[in-house]
């Protein structure tokens, strides 16, 4: 039954009589097709929907819904918002340009930057750029200093659609700066400033019809069309939201879609974003009068399930060829462990592990550009041990293998020990949530209620270790699971200060890491101190071949 009411639901939205929207003298329709963050997620992602996990998504199927798009509905322009790179083996192998590939096939016209596309430096965004047949914009970069990008990447694009020309102006989060690899060279302006400069330069060519497609985030969207006049569609990305209304428990979106805000002139904008990974396309229809006023607009995120469309046979296909070379990928040695790296759940779950230590000091060292001091990873997210010998691709992805990103946050000293009392508050029952770190150290008495275990915390400073200033402010990573309220971090979830979700694997950074140093010997440093610990729990944990412990 819900596959079939499914089917009916698509054959509606897709046909053009339900669309209600006025077809006033001089009127344009048209229709926004977009994705953002797709973060190099060629094949299909699994899903929990309805208590049923289920295929969502993958490109061969992407590229059939725009097929059909094409034929259903009117004036289709194809957006995505950014960050096409980073996220699987497959940027590691082909660096973009099998995503780019697809995207030819798709027909894209325009893609925004994202910070990602910054990831392996200007040099080779610049040879992604150069090969694409869709337009790539962001008006808030400075290139005059970087010749390998200056005259590739345009303020905006202005494309012809269904006989009208369309202005789409791309922005990208200036937090690019510290979170990815843009070099000195390019440099960063306010967005607004350069979104508003470039909405009016289009105005004075006769262009307005106009659509912002931005890599921001979807709460400074929000800020930007309370502020910008002249262009009332933001397409977004950046925040990897999810919009919409569904039928999913299990699903949660943070607003309507489109959300509506009024700007300066009490105009309607209409704001939306399509989650990630390709999981879900946007389908947003806009009318515009003669003068570029808005007049209706109607539209859904399509969650990319099964019954949405088949997969197309031709790009499924080249799809295969494509993935051969990353089969082989996972088999790759990356570094050498000298001794076991003990990732047993008995471990990871209830005390210090060398190994939890390791992916820690590997989340800071990724970040370290966005100066961050302490890493928190639940325990549960740690899957698997790393036995001494050759470290592959392969096992690098048994251990971390749910495809968590990188958040990075500040946080109140009570916060970080909001969240360390809630790691340890289960340790009876080997609970997930238990915290591995790196930054700091703390000790927790299991003679204490849960809720007021942990009686001592550290942060490691330049002078040594200092106690937690509970009011101080501390800029901490963690990964999206627990950024997001898993496992029972509501403190993170509700966390007010600055948050970023960097996008950046934690699979990948942690292959990056290990590929840093080499060869890892990686002990205990007695990061996790347990007071009153029942007898009989220790003996099981020196079982395991790890390093002696050294320190307190």
């Amino acid at each position: 039954m819900y596959k079939r009411r499914e089917v009916l639901k698509v054959g509606a939205a897709l046909g053009l009589a339900g669309l209600g929207l006025g077809r006033a003298q001089g009127a344009f329709t048209l229709t926004l097709v977009h994705t953002n963050d797709t973060h190099a997620h060629l094949e299909p992602t699994e899903l929990t929907l309805s208590g049923q996990r289920v295929r969502v998504g993958g490109v061969a199927q992407r590229i059939a819904f725009f097929d059909r798009l094409r034929t259903a509905r009117r004036n289709v322009l194809f957006l995505d918002a950014g960050d096409v790179f980073q996220g699987t083996l497959y940027f590691n192998q082909y660096r973009g340009l099998a995503d780019r590939f697809f995207m030819h096939r798709a027909l894209y016209r325009v893609m925004a930057l994202g910070n990602h596309e910054f990831n392996l430096g200007p040099g080779h965004l610049a040879e992604f750029v150069r090969g694409a047949r869709f337009q790539v914009v962001s008006a808030n970069l400075g290139l005059e200093r970087e010749p390998r990008l200056k005259g590739l990447v345009a303020p905006f694009a202005v494309v012809s659609v269904g006989g009208e020309r369309v202005g789409v102006v791309g922005l990208t989060t200036p937090d690019t700066a510290v979170i990815s690899n843009p070099g000195p060279t390019v440099d960063f302006l306010d967005p607004y400033e350069s979104a508003q400069k470039a909405v009016y330069e289009l105005l004075r060519r006769g262009v307005n019809k106009i659509v912002i497609l931005s890599h921001l985030g979807y709460g400074e969207d929000l800020k930007l069309a309370r502020r910008l006049v002249g262009a009332q569609v933001i397409v977004g990305g950046h925040s990897h939201t999810l919009l919409g209304s569904f039928p999913h428990r299990e699903l949660s979106p943070a607003g309507p879609y489109p959300t509506v805000v009024k700007n300066p002139e009490g105009k309607d904008v209409l704001v939306v974003q399509a989650w990630e990974w390709g999981k879900v396309v946007g389908v947003l229809e806009v009318t515009f009068d003669e003068r570029g006023e808005l007049l209706a607009y109607k539209g859904e995120p399509f969650l990319m399930t099964p019954e949405v469309a088949p997969e197309d046979f031709f790009a499924r296909e080249a799809l295969l060829a494509y993935a051969q070379p990353v089969m082989a990928l996972m088999g790759q040695v990356i570094a050498e462990a000298k001794v076991d790296l003990v990732g047993e759940r008995a471990i990871v779950r209830k005390r210090e592990s060398n190994l939890g230590n390791l992916i820690a000091d590997g989340m800071v060292w990724k970040t370290k550009n966005a100066g961050v001091q302490i890493a928190l990873q639940n325990g549960g997210g740690i899957r698997a041990s790393i036995p001494k010998g050759p470290i592959t691709v392969g096992k690098v992805y048994e251990v971390l293998p749910f495809g968590n990103t990188l958040v990075v946050m500040d946080l109140k000293g009570k916060e970080i020990k909001a969240a360390l009392e809630n790691g340890v508050s289960q340790w009876e029952q080997a609970a997930g949530r238990f915290l591995q770190v790196s930054g700091l150290r703390y000790a927790f008495d299991l003679a204490r209620p849960a809720g007021d275990r942990v009686v001592r915390v550290e942060v490691k400073t330049e002078k040594g270790y200092q106690p937690l200033d509970l009011e101080a402010t501390y800029r901490v990573v963690v990964n999206s699971f627990i950024a997001a309220g898993g496992d029972g971090f509501t403190v993170l979830k509700e966390a007010q200060g600055y948050r970023v979700d960097t996008g950046f694997s934690d699979a990948e950074s942690f292959m990056d890491y290990l590929k840093e140093l080499k060869a890892v010997e990686a002990g205990l440093e007695g990061r996790i101190e347990i007071l009153n610990e029942p007898k009989g729990e220790k003996p099981a944990y020196w079982a395991y071949r790890v390093p002696e412990r050294v320190g307190v």
